[in-house]
């Protein structure tokens, strides 16, 4: 367990707060116009506009931790979609700082899951300047303090799964160590090693799982991710690749 906040960024990085804000990746998107440069971290109290995946509606209320992160990447969009699975590794292990380890899993796509409840979410958005540079805004929503009702998965929150009381800074600050750690990992060993250790903490891997995509709905066996991050889901008659849809478990 997570015993005293660190307080400062890792080297290479810098942070922008705000109360109140549309959302974190719409201003990191502003930023970037503004020729802001990789590495800084935008963080808000409140979200007037906070979404997650397939354009659903995130709730932002204060007390939750919203951030972003601007990374410079080079170009490759398949590449570039492995930070996907470092951020869901340095979200994991932040939350494991402050929640027992081994009740922390991720859930494909990009979810973290506490108990089998969702805790967090992450939203990667790409971004290129006109001089072609590209970039990735990763996007995290967590719950800390609370955590929404009506939604598609069960939610649980931080403050709930521990015997003690955290606040959004408490986690921000752990995780932008986690993340430079994980970003730092991924360059130097590849998205193999990335894979290797997002399996190693993995919900529903050998289960069988139900893929529900706009227009139909499925189920199979979860059984690798292939080189690129796509699940293999085994239906019996074939090793199917899924690159983006909801999982639920059967």
């Amino acid at each position: 367990m997570h015993k005293k906040a660190l307080n400062k960024l890792p080297d290479g990085f810098d942070h922008q707060a705000f109360l109140s804000i549309d959302s974190t990746n719409k201003e990191a998107v502003r930023r970037l116009q503004q020729g802001d440069a990789s590495g800084l971290w935008i963080t808000a109290s409140e979200q007037t506009l906070g979404r997650g995946r397939s354009g659903r509606d995130w709730e932002s209320r204060q007390g939750n931790l919203f951030c972003s992160l601007i990374q410079k990447t080079d170009g490759d969009i398949r590449k570039s979609s492995q930070l996907s699975f470092v951020a869901a590794l340095a979200v994991r292990n932040t939350i494991a700082e402050f929640i027992d380890k081994d009740r922390v899993k991720c859930k494909w796509p990009n979810d973290i899951l506490v108990g089998g409840r969702k805790i967090c979410g992450i939203l990667l958005e790409s971004y290129v300047r006109n001089n072609g540079a590209t970039y990735m805004i990763i996007g995290i929503g967590v719950n800390v303090a609370h955590h929404p009702e009506s939604t598609l998965y069960e939610t649980t929150h931080i403050n709930a799964e521990s015997d003690q009381i955290f606040s959004h800074a408490d986690v921000f600050f752990i995780l932008t160590h986690k993340m430079s750690e994980w970003i730092e990992a991924w360059k130097a060993e590849g998205f193999e090693h990335i894979r290797k250790n997002w399996l190693s903490v993995a919900t529903g891997l050998g289960n069988i799982i139900s893929v529900r995509l706009p227009n139909e709905q499925f189920e199979g066996r979860f059984v690798d991710l292939d080189s690129n991050g796509a699940l293999m889901l085994d239906t019996d008659d074939e090793i199917r690749l899924i690159h983006s849809g909801d999982v639920f478990f059967a």
